[in-house]
């Protein structure tokens, strides 16, 4: 089959704006459009159907926004091959969806989900087929027929045989965006955001937030001029960023009002919901070839604020999210592919989507111990935004962190920070080891956003950290400065002295600020 790994571009825009008659119109995507399609794809008889937009809160099909509001579609074209914008207009509203059309069929479609290896059996279970695979991302994602999900936890799942995915679309086990938007509620009371150096709260009709210098909550600093400064500012996806991991979004039952505009306020909490794995997944030595996020389009995606952007921020890997006590041990990728996705906005500027993303895990959080053995990626590349690592992408959980006997030789870029050839970020946790890792893979990204084993690692006051009988060969662009490249030969670039212990790690790659 032609492969067909490319960069594609998705523009995803919500717009707003205020009628004659006072009331707010709004245009945005209820269910998505396919990232991929194949030429004369026999989605296209029931693609005005099947994909539906929110006119003002309400969901409509595309042919029924056309019928009854009025509304313009253009730009599906699945005759030949290519890439294409879809365009939506209602009213002066308009929002718009790339996509690309390839000459085969997508084969993802061929596979049908197994469940035998489960039905009426007991741990440990075996994946003996790319079916039993796929029934078991089903089973931990709540998608099987008429059954409830199951995380697997203290069970342990095991690979019988190799996986070919090419040209597959992929669905993570554990589909979930990595941050869960939650609205603040003021009423007068202080309302902490996970910045700790920020304490957001509304009173009297206005917000206010104290500046990091001023820990004491009485000494408090107006922000009304700030605020007011933020919201004239263009907005990103509809949101506009006030900082400290909290963002105001356009809404007509809002609390706060300026310029005959009403606004409710969000910030972004760790906490995730969803359905996630929570075992032992033995690959057994098998090898999982041409993994990839081409064609996937993330059904659960909300949109945070994370430092001075606003992104949809979703995981991926062959375990997006994980939960608790959770091992993954004993496989090989190749061909491992993530090219993230990204939309386009004013001035061209691109904006990466995608935050954690690792071939084995996306992003791991919760209670319980983190253990990736013997993990290996044989060649590839992957790029997103944040949190970008050859094995995991993001570790949150409150245990121990085990990462070891683990090899990249993926090329890595992030476009943003948190970037490592085994690791993009670790914090939380009571204890991070490395052991017996090595990087092959080149990784480029900002100053002071890259290391060879791991970019940052959290430190907690009890937390200890070591790095022990790691090896780097690849070349690493944004390690940072030459002082930290000396204290941690390159393996990690946040690093605390008196935190970390480097045993015998070693470093033969180029590094650069």
């Amino acid at each position: 089959m032609k492969k067909f790994i490319t960069l594609f571009v998705i523009l995803f825009s919500a717009i707003a704006l205020t009628s004659c008659f006072g009331e707010l119109e709004s245009l945005e995507w209820e269910t998505l459009p396919k990232s991929v399609y194949a030429v004369n794809d026999e989605a296209a008889t029931t693609f005005m159907t099947d994909v539906s937009v929110k006119i003002n809160g309400v969901t409509v099909s595309l042919q029924d926004a056309v019928d009854d509001h009025g509304a313009t579609v253009s730009g599906f074209n699945v005759a030949t091959e290519g890439e294409r914008v879809i365009t939506v207009k209602y009213k002066s509203l308009t929002i718009y969806w790339a996509y690309r059309v390839i000459e085969e069929d997508i084969p993802s479609d061929e596979v049908t989900p197994t469940y035998d290896w489960y039905d009426n059996q007991s741990s440990p279970y075996t994946l003996a087929s790319i079916g039993d695979l796929y029934g078991f991302a089903n089973i931990v994602n709540g998608k099987r027929p008429d059954h409830s999900p199951h995380s697997f936890a203290g069970e342990t799942v095991k690979l019988a045989a190799d996986i070919d995915l090419t040209g597959k679309v992929w669905e993570p086990i554990g589909a979930a965006p990595r941050k869960l938007n939650v609205a603040l509620d003021y009423l007068g009371q202080l309302v902490e955001a996970p910045d700790a150096d920020h304490k957001i709260y509304f009173l009297g009709g206005k917000l206010y937030y104290t500046e990091p210098s001023k820990a004491d909550p009485v000494q408090i600093v107006a922000s009304e001029i700030i605020l007011q400064g933020k919201l004239d500012s263009a907005p990103i996806k509809g949101k506009y960023y006030i900082g400290a991991y909290v963002f105001a979004e356009e809404d007509k039952e809002g609390e706060y009002e300026y310029n005959n505009k009403k606004y409710k306020f969000y910030f972004s909490s760790d906490e995730i919901v969803g359905n996630f794995f929570e075992g032992t997944f033995d690959g057994q030595g098998r090898k999982i070839t041409g993994l990839s996020d081409v064609g996937y389009t993330p059904t659960v995606v909300l949109t945070y604020a994370n430092s001075g952007t606003i992104v949809t921020g979703y995981t991926f890997g062959l375990f997006g999210v994980v939960k608790g006590t959770v091992t993954v041990k004993n496989i090989n990728f190749e061909d491992f592919q993530v090219v993230g996705a990204y939309y386009q906005v004013d001035g061209g500027m691109m904006v990466a989507e995608i935050d954690s993303v690792g071939s084995a895990v996306g992003y791991a959080f919760g209670e319980g111990n983190l253990t990736l053995d013997n993990i290996k990626v044989l060649s590839g590349s992957i790029s997103g935004s944040n949190a970008v690592g050859g094995i995991v992408g993001r570790t949150y959980c409150r245990g121990n962190v085990l990462i070891q006997n683990c090899e990249n030789r993926a090329n890595i870029n992030v476009n943003e920070k948190h970037s490592g050839g085994i690791a993009g970020y670790a914090t939380n946790a009571a204890s991070t080891m490395f052991r017996n890792n090595t990087n092959y893979g080149n990784i480029t990204a900002p100053s002071g956003q890259s290391g060879a084993m791991i970019r940052y690692i959290g430190v907690n006051n009890a937390s200890v950290n070591t790095f022990d009988n790691c090896r780097n060969f690849g070349n690493i662009s944004g390690v940072g400065a030459q002082d930290k490249i000396a204290l941690t030969k390159g393996m990690v670039t946040s690093a605390y002295s008196n935190r970390q212990t480097f045993v015998n790690c070693v470093n033969y790659g180029a590094l650069t600020d």
